[in-house]
C-alpha cells in the first residue's frame, strides 16, 4: 500500500496521476528509452520533439514533486529517503531544461547539466524488489570487506609504486610515474589483457635474461594480485552478501532441533508413564 495514501486531500485526479506507481514508473520507463535514443544525434536530427519530450517528463517529476510535498507536508516527504533521492534528482536535472530554448555554448557546466539528466535513471531503482535487502547486504559486505580492501590497496601502491622505478624509463607510457603505474597494476590485477603490456615490453628488448624477467615479474603480480588479491576479496564480499540468507537457515534448523527434543522428551516421558 501506498504510504502517502493517508494524506491525500487533494483532488482524485491528482491521486491518480502523481500517486501512482506504475503512472511513475512508466514515465521513468518512457525517460530511460527517450534518454537512450537521444545520444544518437541522427535521430535528434529528423526527431527534434524528443527533447521537448524529455522537457515534458522532466516538468512531470517536478509536479509530482510538488504535489507530494504539498499533500504530505514538507517533513513527512523529506523523511522518505527515496523522496530526498527524488528531491536531489530533480534539482540536478530540472536546469537541463534551459538548453532546449536557448542555444547557449557548450560551456563545461551546461554539458554536465545536459548529462545530469540521466540521473533520473536511478528512480527506476524504487521499483526493483528486495532492494532494501540487497543494500543492507552490500553495506554489511563492504563493513566486513573494508580492511582487506584497504590492504589490496595498499599493496596496489606498493607493487605501482616498485614497478615504477623499476621501469618508469624504459616503458614511460606505463610506469612513467607513480598515477599512471598504479593505474597500469590495476589493470593487470583485472586480468583484462594483462599480457600486453609485458608482450610489448619483451618485444623492445634483446636480451634474454631481461625478458624473462619481465615476464616473471608481471606474472608475480597477476598471480598475487589478479587471482588471490581479487579473489580473496570477491570471497569474503559474498559471503557477507549471503550471510542473511545463512542466519535465517541457522534459525530454521535451531527451531526444528528444538521441536525435535520437545518431542523426544514428550515420547519419553509417555513410554515411562506406560511402563508405570
Amino acid at each position: 500500500m501506498n504510504p502517502t495514501r493517508k494524506f491525500i486531500k487533494t483532488p482524485q485526479h491528482w491521486q491518480r496521476i502523481f500517486l501512482n506507481d506504475g503512472v511513475i514508473m512508466a514515465a521513468i520507463i518512457v525517460n530511460i528509452i527517450l534518454l537512450f535514443l537521444l545520444s544518437f544525434n541522427e535521430l535528434l536530427h529528423f526527431m527534434p520533439f524528443m527533447e521537448y519530450l524529455d522537457m515534458v517528463l522532466t516538468l512531470f517529476f517536478c509536479a509530482e514533486m510538488f504535489v507530494k510535498i504539498r499533500i504530505m507536508g514538507w517533513r513527512t516527504y523529506i523523511d522518505s529517503g527515496w523522496n530526498r533521492l527524488d528531491f536531489g534528482i530533480v534539482l540536478l536535472t530540472t536546469p537541463s531544461i534551459f538548453l532546449v530554448f536557448f542555444d547557449l555554448p557548450n560551456l563545461t557546466i551546461l554539458l554536465i547539466l545536459r548529462a545530469l539528466r540521466v540521473a533520473k535513471f536511478f528512480r527506476f531503482l524504487k521499483f526493483v524488489p528486495n532492494l532494501e535487502a540487497i543494500m543492507s547486504g552490500v553495506g554489511r559486505a563492504l563493513k566486513a570487506s573494508v580492511f582487506v580492501l584497504l590492504a589490496f590497496f595498499l599493496y596496489n601502491i606498493i607493487i605501482s609504486l616498485f614497478t615504477c622505478y623499476i621501469f618508469k624509463d624504459y616503458a614511460p607510457e606505463y610506469f612513467g610515474n607513480a598515477l599512471i603505474s598504479y593505474y597500469s597494476i590495476f589493470k593487470m590485477f583485472t586480468l583484462e589483457g594483462w599480457y600486453e603490456i609485458p608482450e610489448q615490453m619483451s618485444q623492445n628488448t634483446k636480451s634474454l635474461a631481461f625478458e624473462f624477467f619481465i615476464k616473471s615479474y608481471f606474472i608475480f603480480i597477476v598471480v598475487t594480485g589478479g587471482i588471490f588479491g581479487l579473489s580473496i576479496v570477491n570471497a569474503i564480499f559474498v559471503d557477507e552478501m549471503v550471510s542473511d540468507n545463512n542466519d535465517e537457515l541457522e534459525i530454521r534448523i535451531t527451531k526444528l532441533e528444538n521441536k525435535i527434543d520437545t518431542l523426544i522428551h514428550t515420547l519419553e516421558d509417555f513410554a515411562k508413564t506406560g511402563k508405570k
